[in-house]
């Protein structure tokens, strides 16, 4: 009996010890999915409120694609007025009128698009774009951002237009007058009267006719790019809500 009692001691003592490598395994692996767990959680939650940022960022565009295509729409009317009204002979009652269009054109900067991009430069400075799981969200942020920067492309172009358009402007504007106009908050103000253009030549006149086309070809560049862009936005938006379900 003794015999028999000691050929089983050891079997005993390795099941003993395999329960209990076991039981240390199964302890160290719950705690390794119960941390993996948590972090998915947390990863999760800080993606929906990525998600939720997003919305609302697509939203201020939204609202300001809206207003400058309100804005460029009113601005392509100004600059084909500007011609009409140089038309010769000048009809001197508008002469006012056309000083007070042709300083304003100059001036866009309520017409830019400025672009609510907190949530996606927080993704891309944080390298927390992994966290947009999402692949048909992910693929939509960056679709949209790449057109956000050929609007701004537009604009660049846009502002050479405008500058290679001024030195002919001083060939046919006074630039006294345009000085007069100048208010001290910055705005324009319409001169009174009907003040004088300066002597220009037929062909200054057609310099400046096709540089403001020019301008008149990026404006309605950027109006058109920023129905795209609009168009885009809701898109976006509409997908970032669905895919979160945040309606």
């Amino acid at each position: 009996m003794e015999v028999h009692a000691h050929t089983h001691t050891p079997r005993k003592k390795w099941t003993h010890y395999f329960w209990e490598f076991f039981m240390l395994f199964l302890a160290v692996f719950c705690g390794f999915l119960a941390e993996y767990a948590l972090e998915h959680k947390i990863e999760t939650n800080r993606e929906k409120q990525y998600a939720r940022s997003m919305v609302e960022d697509l939203k201020l565009d939204t609202a300001a694609l809206n207003r400058i295509i309100e804005l460029r729409t009113r601005r392509i009317k100004d600059l084909d007025s500007i011609s009409i009204l140089l038309n010769d002979p000048i009809d001197t009652s508008y002469l006012s009128k056309l000083y007070h269009s042709s300083l304003h054109i100059r001036r866009t900067a309520l017409m830019k698009f400025v672009y609510n991009d907190r949530t996606i430069q927080q993704l891309k400075n944080s390298g927390s774009l992994r966290l947009i799981r999402n692949q048909i969200v992910s693929d939509s942020i960056v679709l949209y951002d790449s057109h956000v920067r050929r609007l701004e492309k537009t604009e660049e172009n846009e502002q050479e237009y405008i500058r290679a358009m001024i030195p002919y402007s001083y060939k046919i504007f006074d630039g006294r007058v345009y000085d007069k106009m100048l208010s001290e908050d910055d705005r324009i103000r319409r001169p009174p009267g009907s003040p004088a253009l300066l002597p220009y030549t037929k062909e200054e006149l057609n310099d400046f006719i096709s540089s403001l086309y020019s301008v008149k070809a990026a404006n309605i560049a950027y109006r058109s790019f920023s129905i795209g862009l609009r168009k885009k936005a809701a898109n976006l938006l509409e997908t970032v809500e669905k895919e979160y379900h945040l309606k």
